[in-house]
């Protein structure tokens, strides 16, 4: 096989993609592309290679185009070390994954599993507090607290979808240890999830986005991924009754259903 320089227009099939990849142009060996190729049947179909998503997963691409690449396509093309570092465009992207980790826990709920609740759901957690708590909280909002108009304020604004989000999800996973399913719960947290994804996406970082410079790009971007390699999941752990915490809700229960029967029996009718 040539070594010939391809020039392949593509349409990224993933059903969430929202940034980067959606359409566009790659520039591939024809040996790359028959490897990126030979992962599906359909001739029109490849996977993407790497760095072309920035979600940093493969993803399935359908291919529209394929034509020898000229010599001014090859001018200026990138090493792919060098390839544009796009902060915000990166926590966009990894919005998806938040969310498939969201989509999983909607699995679980159908099922009605509560081990798998008690998995998906830590899962859930853990990727809720590395974005949200620490890129974006810890390394990203500082830097754009005093350089974006109102800065602080929206930034208030966003932590406090943080704040509710990641408690509705512990309230949820504290009921799963005394075997309850508590759907109204997980239901608003994964409601409010993703209102908070489509009001950063189009809202918050649409506007923010107009103040980071190029030059800041870097500094970030190496900063999100130390965060990244320093953190550290926590782990499930075994889906164990609280004792002290599940008699103090029979309490409360017990409180609310005395004060229903005497609201009940000073009811007029």
């Amino acid at each position: 096989m040539s070594d010939r320089i391809l020039k392949v227009k593509y349409t990224c099939q993933h059903p969430s993609c929202v940034v980067f990849c959606k359409k566009g142009e790659l520039l591939m060996s024809e040996a790359e592309l028959a490897h990126c190729s030979s992962f599906f049947e359909d001739e029109k179909m490849i996977r993407s290679p790497k760095h072309a998503c920035r979600l940093g997963y493969s993803q399935p691409f359908e291919v529209a185009e394929i034509e020898v690449a000229e010599l001014s396509d090859l001018n200026g093309v990138p090493d792919e070390r060098d390839v544009v570092r796009d902060p915000i465009a990166n926590l966009m992207a990894e919005h998806n994954m938040v969310l498939e980790k969201a989509q999983k826990v909607e699995e679980m709920l159908t099922a009605r599993d509560l081990d798998g609740l008690w998995t998906a759901t830590n899962d859930l957690d853990n990727a809720l507090h590395l974005h949200s708590g620490i890129k974006e909280e810890e390394v990203l909002f500082p830097m754009l607290k005093d350089l974006v108009p109102f800065g602080e304020g929206l930034i208030i604004c966003i932590n406090e979808d943080h704040r509710e989000i990641a408690s509705l999800v512990h309230s949820f996973r504290e009921a799963l240890r005394d075997d309850t399913i508590n759907d109204k719960v997980i239901g608003s947290a994964l409601v409010a999830l993703r209102s908070h994804v489509r009001k950063e996406d189009n809202e918050f970082f649409a506007f923010v986005k107009r103040f980071v410079t190029d030059d800041m790009n870097e500094p970030i971007m190496t900063a999100l991924e130390q965060a990244e390699k320093n953190f550290v999941p926590k782990e499930a752990g075994e889906r164990m009754p609280d004792e002290e915490k599940a008699a103090e809700r029979h309490k409360f229960h017990s409180k609310t259903l005395a004060a229903k029967e005497i609201a009940l029996d000073t009811c007029c009718h």
